[in-house]
């Protein structure tokens, strides 16, 4: 039985919520707080219902453990709920909509001159 309890225990600080923030110039983030840093993001904005995803980011030492795709995943859930098209400048969320397109078409917003996801890191002006 304690054996039990203390495995439970740890799952749960192991768990890593997925908060979302957004400011009045539609700049916005869902993000992953733990021990009080933040230790994982993904960083976008939003003009005209398109919302350009520009950086995901992940502290080294989490790194493979599936939080940038949880973040991803929940950044499909919220721009399905609004109806946004996605801009994908980031090159994981490129990456992630070139692998499985017919999987995101409904919300990727293709172009001529399609992002490279070389903007990655680099915020917005504005």
């Amino acid at each position: 039985m304690c054996l039990d309890i203390h495995i439970v225990s740890t799952l749960r600080k192991t768990i890593m919520d997925i908060q979302f923030k957004i400011n009045d110039n539609q700049l916005g983030s869902f993000y992953i707080e733990q021990e009080g840093r933040q230790v994982a993001e993904l960083d976008f904005d939003v003009k005209n219902n398109l919302l350009n995803a520009y950086h995901t980011g992940v502290r080294p030492e989490l790194e493979g453990q599936g939080i940038a795709a949880r973040l991803f995943n929940e950044m499909v859930i919220y721009a399905r709920e609004k109806g946004y098209q996605v801009i994908p400048s980031c090159s994981y969320i490129l990456a992630k909509f070139r692998r499985r397109p017919e999987e995101f078409s409904d919300i990727w917003h293709r172009t001529d001159d399609e992002p490279t996801g070389e903007a990655c890191g680099i915020k917005p002006k504005g």
